[in-house]
């Protein structure tokens, strides 16, 4: 099976993602390397093994918990995961932790067409990256795409439920969303 992964942006893909559409687990084995001064463009002297995965799953009708593992060049990697919330045509994750000085408020959004997921952290198409802090030098979180077809069902469930990453997402959704409850009810 061929998996294509592609870079675009936001105005060439507009479809409204159900849950149902994206959860599962998305995978995508390629060969990496790790570049040395000196060497030309595109020649890695040391070539590895990576994978990218992402894992999307139901946490409520309206809501999506996602992990993110992406690899580049050179050991660098993005790195993020937590609860995003339907809204527009797919599904959007707005970082509760403050931003870095200077830098956007981070959201990355899921969605795509019948034939790609698209993960994104810019707003629109010639935004800014917003996600940046959870990357390395050469990894991004912008307009990353890869095929439906590369989606499996999760059959580790249950261990991804126990997962501190999914453990650390929940509560920091339930935090942020008492918070706003309670800001909504001393107005």
């Amino acid at each position: 099976m061929l998996t294509i992964i592609t870079f675009a942006y936001a105005d060439e893909l507009s479809a409204t993602v159900q849950i149902g559409d994206i959860a599962g687990v998305y995978k995508h084995r390629f060969m990496n390397g790790v570049i040395t001064p000196g060497k030309a463009p595109g020649e890695a002297d040391q070539p590895y093994q990576s994978e990218d995965i992402i894992e999307i799953v139901q946490y409520d009708p309206s809501h999506v918990y996602f992990r993110v593992e992406l690899q580049f060049y050179n050991g660098h990697s993005c790195s993020v995961y937590g609860i995003a919330g339907q809204e527009k045509d797919g599904f959007a994750y707005h970082d509760p932790a403050p931003p870095l000085a200077g830098e956007p408020a981070c959201t990355l959004i899921l969605s795509g067409t019948a034939d790609q997921l698209r993960i994104t952290d810019r707003i629109t198409p010639t935004g800014v990256a917003t996600c940046r802090m959870y990357c390395g030098a050469r990894g991004s979180l912008s307009d990353y795409l890869i095929a439906r077809s590369a989606k499996r069902k999760i059959r580790y469930l249950d261990r991804l439920k126990a997962s501190r990453e999914y453990l650390d997402a929940v509560k920091s959704f339930t935090a942020s969303k008492s918070a706003t409850t309670d800001t909504a009810a001393r107005k």
